[in-house]
């Protein structure tokens, strides 16, 4: 898959830009604060109409303005469509629409056929982060193969947030409501749990392999899910229901649930200890290559479609083996749109180079 050309209205700080690749290099050059990360954002939300950086869609439309539009001029694979146009709204609606007029009435049409990997300079926070940044990232992830998982995280979403608002109100607390959020969570937690389990350890084995060619050393990286609630614990849905009725006192005392996928967590570590404590900023750097590395086979391989690649900030950081293994991963015909404040290295002619500036964009 590649992108041949944008055009995005009040997007972040982009009042409207028109963006034509001839290459499948493009590089946005220019200064921090400027808009390069924020038209890769916009390029994100091709995986499953999903920041990588923003859960609010609302902040991610312009100041001022009701409503966002990026329009995608594409070449897939699969797809028959040239124009995908997707629609941000201020109630936080999103809408999708392909070039015949025709829009996508289901999300889990739309997900996973136009695949996104983004690498960037801030994925250290993912080893050093809240637990919730590590589920965002692999909720996108999982989500861009599967929309029945997204589907899934969704409705768990909406019920947590409605029993929550339950247990805290302190004007008289109906537990026949809460019980009936109940039934909904215990079955979506064990889909979603059992999910999380079985990519996991598809991607946890190609990022142990990964993580092993760039760290070079003899004890081995390892990434492994941790659930909240294990299956030892709740097996089935009834099981989790129970725990759920068992935890309602403490839940109501708290005015939040305690127990569930929403407080799952993934471990990164090396030789069994955990990284963020004990890696240095390379290896650090490393974990968080391997990772994108093992994402991007996990989508090919289940998705066959080849993604685009999403460099924010991250080429001029690497130092050269560790730049090396990156092109040697990003290798064959995987369109690559990069950003930084220095040209990137090498023949500038493989480039499509962009100047940036207060949300503008000037092909050099």
């Amino acid at each position: 898959m590649k992108i041949t050309g944008i055009r995005v209205l009040n997007f972040r700080n982009i009042a409207f830009a028109d963006l034509s690749f001839s290459k499948s290099r493009i590089f946005l050059l220019g200064e921090n604060g400027q808009g390069k990360t924020n038209l890769l954002e916009a390029i994100s939300l091709l995986t499953a109409l999903r920041s990588f950086r923003e859960q609010d869609s609302k902040k991610l439309i312009r100041i001022g303005e009701k409503s966002a539009q990026i329009a995608f001029e594409i070449e897939h694979e699969r797809q028959l469509c040239r124009t995908l146009i997707l629609t941000l709204n201020g109630n936080g609606n999103k809408s999708i629409e392909f070039d015949n007029g025709v829009p996508v009435e289901r999300l889990g049409d739309f997900v996973g056929h136009f695949p996104v990997v983004v690498f960037s300079a801030q994925d250290i926070g993912l080893l050093r982060g809240a637990p919730a940044v590590r589920r965002r990232r692999f909720d996108m992830t999982l989500s861009a193969v599967s929309g029945g998982y997204l589907d899934a995280i969704q409705r768990y979403r909406r019920s947590i947030d409605q029993r929550n608002a339950l247990l805290k109100n302190r004007s008289g607390i109906d537990e026949a409501q809460i019980a009936a959020f109940d039934e909904i969570l215990a079955t979506v937690a064990i889909e979603i749990r059992r999910e999380r389990e079985k990519a996991l350890l598809e991607i946890g084995e190609d990022f142990k392999e990964f993580a092993g060619r760039l760290l070079k050393i003899d004890v081995p990286a390892e990434l492994r899910y941790r659930p909240n609630v294990p299956a030892e614990v709740a097996d089935t849905a009834e099981d989790f229901k129970s725990l759920l009725q068992r935890m309602r006192p403490a839940d109501i005392a708290l005015g939040a649930t305690q127990k569930g996928p929403h407080r799952d967590d993934f471990d990164f570590t090396i030789g069994g200890n955990m990284a963020a404590d004990f890696a240095s900023e390379g290896q650090l750097r490393s974990l968080t290559l391997a990772l994108g590395f093992a994402q991007l086979r996990y989508l090919r391989r289940h998705n066959k479609i080849d993604p685009i690649i999403l460099a924010d900030d991250i080429l001029g950081e690497l130092d050269p083996g560790r730049r090396e293994n990156f092109w040697k991963e990003i290798s064959g015909d995987l369109q690559i749109i990069a950003t930084g404040t220095e040209k990137p290295a090498g023949d500038p002619a493989v480039w499509d180079l962009f100047e940036v500036h207060d949300g503008k964009y000037d092909l050099l």
